[in-house]
């Protein structure tokens, strides 16, 4: 008999596991609003349930892949949510990035009804969920860790970063500092190459086959220089790069260069780019500097 998985959050990550899954011969329970994405989800076999209490009282283990913080809270702890629907042997694997603070109360509430939980926020793309080789960063109690290691091994490898709840998203958001410096820092480059009278993209070959250089920038390089495919979209990434700048505020750090990139994130907010692609941040420099 197939193991019963839900995933709860069928996006741009979640319908890509999910079909994963049912390629790796997983029986997958979901819960969507909007009827194209449930259309998609039952097209390749997944069964979609009338709420998220029902997806949870179909399944063993239920994926938490939703974009934000209320999002978590919302679908884990509400009415209809997840613990309205757990029963004996049910596990909350969340898979989403989001405040640390929020995410420990999550867990808390899990514990509380006797439902495990693991934090794994993760790192990489749809390509890499299909292939296999996402790097899912895991915190949690290792026997349940264990219990759950064939689901969480489908989509990629598993980093163990200890037992308490709230770690992997500490480690998730060093991660993101990285990420959204290394592309506020993308765009200026490229601004100031054209600013100079310079070829941006002779620039950026330049820059990127240096010490520098790093397969994140020349993607994102590539994107705005050449309009290639960008990884993510924008309204993830202000939000990712918000918790860093929550973070370094939760541990009193001066973090100067996340808080100063935070402003460009900030402005693609106010110019309503937040359902943009993660090239189009080049935009508000753009802004900034016409003449």
């Amino acid at each position: 008999m197939a193991e019963k998985l839900g995933i709860i959050g069928l996006g741009r990550m979640g319908i890509v596991a999910a079909k994963k899954y049912i390629g790796a011969g997983y029986e997958v329970f979901g819960y969507a609003r909007r009827q194209e994405v449930i259309d998609e989800f039952e097209s390749f076999g997944g069964h979609h349930m009338s709420s998220i209490r029902k997806v949870a009282e179909e399944s063993d283990k239920v994926i938490v892949y939703v974009l934000n913080d209320q999002q978590v809270i919302d679908v884990v702890t509400g009415k209809d949510g997840i613990l309205d629907g757990a029963h004996e042997g049910t596990g909350v694997i969340c898979m989403a990035t989001i405040d640390r603070d929020n995410l420990e109360m999550v867990a808390r509430k899990c514990a509380e009804k006797s439902v495990g939980f693991i934090d794994c926020p993760v790192t990489g793309g749809p390509p890499r969920i299909e292939a296999g080789t996402l790097t899912l960063i895991a915190a949690g109690n290792r026997s349940f860790l264990e219990e759950c290691r064939a689901i969480m091994e489908v989509q990629g490898k598993i980093t163990f970063v200890g037992e308490e709840p709230g770690l992997g998203q500490a480690v998730k958001h060093c991660n993101q500092l990285l990420v959204g410096t290394t592309q506020a820092a993308t765009m200026e480059v490229i601004t100031l190459a054209r600013k100079s009278g310079l070829d941006p993209k002779l620039v950026c070959e330049v820059a990127g086959s240096g010490v520098a250089g790093s397969d994140y920038f020349r993607i994102i390089a590539q994107s705005v220089n050449e309009g290639g495919a960008s990884i993510g979209g924008l309204g993830q990434m202000i939000k990712d790069v918000g918790l860093v700048v929550n973070d370094a505020r939760r541990v009193k750090t001066p973090l100067l260069v996340v808080n100063a990139a935070y402003q460009y994130y900030l402005s693609a907010l106010s110019l309503g780019l937040e359902n943009a692609d993660t090239s189009d941040l080049i935009k508000v420099l753009e802004k900034m500097t016409r003449a």
